[in-house]
């Protein structure tokens, strides 16, 4: 009986090299993946700038992180009608807003939940969480559209920022400043002359309102820069 063997060349090889079929396809997905890719770095892009530039920066006046009011430096809290709970015209309890509400990091700011000093002029005086160069300065109010009387004329108009390396230390003045009463709710100004020095405490001192004479409220106040040892170079956090 004859049997007939094939030959190992009468099989067709199984070709292993791609198609052009199949390179498209590859690219196709991969063309699919980065437009993906490019969509979620655009709206991240957006995200950000949205953002106000002083929650995007590092806050060393955060209170969650170590800041602090030091209260025998800075002016007495203002209760007005709004801040008391009464009883037939009477006051029974009243709603203590300390001065620690300025420095909470809150990036929703909500009209009433501010503390207030009497007349256009006061101050605060924070010790930082950490000794730092100051670059920038935050002060944030509620907006108007966010008011019920559609005016803040209890906004800090005209405010000074001094850097102090002690509790006692006059203070070094880093830049008197203006908020936009029409502007975005939290505000950011350059401080250069704050990057010489290093500071351990800031002082914000309010010179005047929009227009309120009973009172002033302060909702959130900022400070950036960079924290560097005081013989060499940046420390990191």
């Amino acid at each position: 009986m004859n049997f007939r063997r094939e030959s190992q060349h009468s099989q067709l090889p199984v070709s292993l090299t791609p198609t052009n079929k199949d390179m498209n396809l590859a690219f196709e997905d991969m063309a699919a993946q980065l437009r993906r890719l490019q969509d979620e770095l655009q709206s991240l892009r957006k995200d950000i700038n949205m953002r106000p530039i002083g929650n995007t920066l590092p806050n060393f006046a955060l209170h969650s992180q170590g800041a602090s009011i030091i209260h025998h430096l800075t002016s007495k809290t203002y209760f007005y009608l709004q801040n008391y709970l009464t009883f037939f015209g009477i006051p029974l309890w009243s709603r203590s807003v300390n001065p620690n509400f300025v420095i909470k990091g809150r990036s929703e700011l909500v009209p009433g939940s501010c503390w207030s000093f009497k007349g256009g002029q006061g101050h605060l005086v924070i010790a930082l969480s950490h000794p730092i160069a100051i670059s920038h300065v935050s002060l944030g109010h509620i907006s108007k559209t966010l008011s019920p009387t559609l005016t803040i004329t209890s906004a800090p108009k005209e405010f000074t920022v001094y850097g102090m390396e002690t509790k006692e230390d006059p203070g070094t003045k880093l830049g008197r400043f203006l908020y936009d009463e029409d502007g975005e709710q939290l505000q950011t100004f350059n401080s250069p002359s704050g990057e010489n020095k290093i500071f351990k405490y800031v002082k914000l001192q309010v010179e005047n309102n929009w227009g309120n004479p009973d009172y002033s409220c302060l909702y959130s106040f900022k400070v950036h820069g960079k924290m560097v040892e005081r013989n060499s170079g940046e420390v990191d956090m």
